[in-house]
């Protein structure tokens, strides 16, 4: 027996809350509908036996997929149920320590199925999203380190700062490469740059976590940029000078809202980096402000170790780089805007005209 109720506009979290205050009613499954009903539905329940939360995508047995192509997120669980006379597929949060990121989830996820042209893509949409979250749930992230919010604040200055003026939404946000697995945070047809981001009072040098981090094989031309701040924490009570990251990320989104697609991409970068919009307030504490910004062409004669130059058996280097054995290299930023758009076709160690 299916138990609809019409209500005022909620959030995710808000219409579980008020489910959780209900008790006794003679259904198996509290239901709300998470968007009002302009596209697909899409369902948050609350299963009564368990009292777990979850959401379901109404679909046709046809849409459901088999479960060999199920992904299995940790603390979340993935279900077939039947609602009345109407099958649906959704998904069950197992443990109560994931409830916030399982919001986080469903706010992504609720957009998506409501755009959806039918059952099938609507389960589509819903499988697709839980494979994004796959690699989040599975890596356990935790709160961002003071480095790793440094980094990722840097990075999101030169995106605000740099090169969504220069390059706009589209091309910016599809340029940005927040996941490990990239070579250089940011890569374009032409070129791609480096941050580094350092709170040192006079920063003497700079860390290279990778060889192929300054490696310009196949690049085109490549850049270092050194972003400075003024790191400060904010006592109990008080404020500080400077943008917290909740601050940057909250311009950032004001200035994608007109571009929903490349919203939506900047927003699956964050998860990427190990942004949660539910985890916020930890980030409240830490505020930066620019010092200053230096700019390095990477090309032939630059203080750097690369793959090829590594004696065999020798990977996964990490080392410093002085900065003033850069100045030789230092290239202006238009110069380095210029260049990141252009196809080119320069081979490896030949320097280039900006």
């Amino acid at each position: 027996m299916l138990k609809f109720k019409k209500t005022p506009l909620m959030t995710i979290e808000q219409l579980w809350q008020e489910m959780e205050t209900e008790a006794g009613a003679n259904v198996a499954w509290l239901t709300r509908f998470a968007r009002p009903q302009t596209g697909h539905p899409l369902l948050v329940a609350l299963e009564q036996t368990t009292r777990a939360r979850a959401l379901l995508v109404p679909v046709s047995k046809a849409a459901l997929p088999p479960r060999r192509e199920w992904p299995v997120c940790r603390g979340l669980e993935l279900v077939s149920v039947v609602l009345g006379s109407q099958p649906h597929l959704g998904v069950r949060l197992r443990d109560p320590a994931c409830a916030d990121v399982f919001t986080a989830l469903a706010e992504d996820v609720a957009p998506r199925v409501a755009a959806a042209g039918g059952a099938k893509q609507a389960a589509a949409e819903l499988l697709g999203r839980l494979r994004r979250w796959q690699q989040f749930l599975t890596a356990s992230h935790d709160e961002l380190s003071v480095e790793a919010q440094r980094g990722l604040w840097g990075e999101l200055h030169v995106l605000r700062t740099h090169l969504l003026p220069a390059l706009g939404a589209a091309a910016t946000v599809e340029g940005w490469k927040a996941s490990a697995a990239a070579h250089q945070d940011f890569q374009f047809a032409g070129g791609a740059v480096e941050v580094k981001t350092t709170a040192a009072k006079q920063p003497q040098s700079v860390r290279i976590t990778s060889e192929r981090q300054l490696d310009d094989t196949g690049v085109g031309a490549l850049f270092l940029h050194v972003v400075v701040v003024d790191e400060r924490e904010v006592p109990a009570g008080g404020s500080v000078p400077g943008q917290s990251l909740c601050a940057i990320i909250a311009d950032i989104r004001t200035q994608l809202s007109a571009k929903l697609i490349a919203l939506a991409a900047f927003n699956d970068r964050l998860l990427d980096r190990g942004w949660l919009d539910a985890h916020a307030s930890r980030y409240e504490g830490r505020r930066w402000t620019v010092r200053g910004e230096r700019t390095y062409q990477v090309r032939s004669g630059f203080p750097r170790l690369v793959e090829i130059d590594l004696p065999t058996g020798i990977g996964d280097v990490n080392f410093a780089v002085n900065l003033a054995a850069c100045e030789p290299f230092a290239a202006p930023v238009p110069a380095m805007l210029a260049a990141l758009p252009q196809k080119n076709s320069r081979r490896r160690g030949n320097p280039s005209t900006t």
